[in-house]
């Protein structure tokens, strides 16, 4: 899945094994900022243009039950 956050040029890119990815858009090219294992199940991203934080619903949190993982930018 992917997100776009137009504001801050930069695309989410969230996999099927739980790995995000961040990549920066400057002109034409795209930059990898940072890529790891954020949780199983992070397969699908949606991002809040105005506070540039991403959301992450997973299937099971940390208690085992469904979860929005919510992560700022760095």
């Amino acid at each position: 899945m992917l997100a776009y956050d137009a504001n801050a040029h930069r695309l989410d890119v969230a996999a099927e094994s739980g790995t995000v990815t961040l990549l920066d858009l400057r002109g034409r090219e795209l930059t990898e900022v940072g890529s790891g294992h954020l949780a199983d199940g992070a397969h699908v991203v949606a991002v809040d243009p105005s506070t540039h934080h991403t959301y992450y619903p997973v299937p099971d949190g940390s208690d085992g039950r469904p979860a929005l993982l919510v992560r700022e930018p760095s």
